[in-house]
């Protein structure tokens, strides 16, 4: 119908009507852009948000984790102290199989989630991101978390390589493994192990007495408590970062 009247003004020579006419067409064509891009603006902005539910439901997750795992390595930088305390009394005439299995043979790392984390990174909105403050919160969590997962895996890696092999070639390792696995899968094979030989009273003070052997309690017991620093350090960037993304969704 538009291009009807065109037509028709150019036949009557009505230039004002012809250049009105085009002005028309042209401002419906831009309005119809704009229309399009505002849309697809709403479109990704809503993904956006809702890969940024996913990951603040992710990082409360993560929290918890936290929060379980420190626990464990509490538990064990508290073994490591009382140990260390207990081999330098001269009176100890006991041997403390529970605090030397968790010492020396017990290790693990924390499992962090971060596949929501990789979705908003992957996402190409990103850094439309109305919170300038919450990018980089976002963009440094993959290094936050390696950060709080390095002690643990050195930790891995000297249980492994040190710590096993020092207290194996020291006392009978059996009722080490036994304790450390107790309550979990691999329980009902040290007790189809049979019986372990103990560790004996004497054998164990005489170790107990030397400095090399209570300066790897004092090793274990400081990356104990580097990873417990660590991981309150990544709690409190966890808890920033949920606080930035509530105030950018809503």
């Amino acid at each position: 119908m538009l291009l009807r009247r065109i037509t028709e003004h150019v036949k009557a020579q009505n230039w004002f009507a012809v250049i009105l006419d085009f002005f028309i067409v042209v401002a419906g064509i831009l309005i119809a852009f704009q229309v399009n891009a505002w849309s697809d603006r709403r479109a990704d902005k809503r993904s956006l948000n809702a890969a940024l539910e996913r990951l603040h439901d992710e990082i409360q997750a993560n929290i918890v984790v936290i929060d379980k795992y420190s626990k464990r390595h509490t538990d064990i930088m508290t073994a490591g102290r009382t140990l260390h305390k207990l081999v330098r009394d001269p009176a100890l005439d006991f041997v403390p199989t529970e605090l030397l299995a968790k010492v020396f043979v017990n290790g693990f790392t924390t499992d962090y989630s971060t596949s929501a984390l990789s979705a908003v990174l992957d996402q190409q909105t990103f850094q439309s991101l109305q919170s300038e403050e919450l990018r980089p919160f976002i963009s440094g969590l993959p290094a936050e978390y390696l950060d709080a997962m390095e002690d643990e895996l050195i930790v891995i890696q000297r249980l492994d390589t040190h710590w096993i092999p020092f207290i194996s070639q020291k006392l009978p390792v059996g009722p080490l493994w036994a304790l450390s696995y107790m309550d979990t899968e691999w329980e009902p094979y040290f007790k189809e192990a049979g019986d372990y030989d103990p560790v004996s009273v004497p054998a164990f003070k005489e170790l107990a007495s030397t400095m090399i052997f209570q300066n790897e309690i004092v090793n274990r017991t400081e990356y104990e408590r580097l990873i417990l620093i660590e991981q309150q350090e990544l709690r409190d960037v966890l808890e920033k970062a949920l606080a930035l993304i509530e105030e950018e969704v809503n």
